[in-house]
């Protein structure tokens, strides 16, 4: 009879310890980057091979834009990309970097000229750019401050005609 409440208080005590375990956060924190912070460097690749990273960008609004053709919330948002692409190319303060995310940039080259695209791509060939930002997927947009810091973060497609 004396060993029923021990019994009883070993197995709650078991359970408890169970639940709180559960309750634990399990591995790394992940990646990434959220509105007010720095964002990290990249290195990255145009068209011609030429790197580009952000310590070069310094002084200047940097709109970096992951996407990719065979996403179809990519394709729906390109033609309001392309207007805001078309509104901003000539202004020496803002910078446009659409990232080629998973897919040959050759693929998503053909693409944007099939459809009278022509915003600038770029391709981050090992992903770490992606992975620095912590993108989980297409389309995600990040727009630097001149100093460095991320000013908005836009997870999904994006309405840009009144950027």
């Amino acid at each position: 009879m004396k060993y029923k409440g021990l019994i009883l208080l070993v197995l709650i005590s078991s359970g408890l310890f169970l639940v709180l375990l559960s309750q634990q956060i399990v591995g790394p924190k992940p990646k990434g980057v959220a509105e007010g912070l720095r964002a990290p460097d990249f290195k990255l690749y145009d068209s011609k091979g030429r790197e580009i990273n952000l310590a070069k960008l310094k002084g200047k609004t940097v709109f970096v834009h992951f996407w990719a053709s065979w996403c179809k919330e990519c394709r729906a948002e390109l033609p309001s990309l392309q207007r805001l692409y078309d509104r901003k190319k000539s202004d020496p303060d803002f910078v446009f970097l659409g990232i080629v995310y998973r897919e040959d940039p050759v693929v998503s080259r053909q693409y944007l000229e099939k459809n009278n695209l022509d915003i600038p791509i770029y391709v981050d060939p090992d992903g770490n750019t992606a992975s620095a930002f912590g993108v989980t997927g297409v389309p995600e947009t990040y727009i630097i401050s001149p100093e460095g810091i991320v000013k908005k973060k836009v997870i999904g497609p994006g309405q840009w005609d009144n950027f």
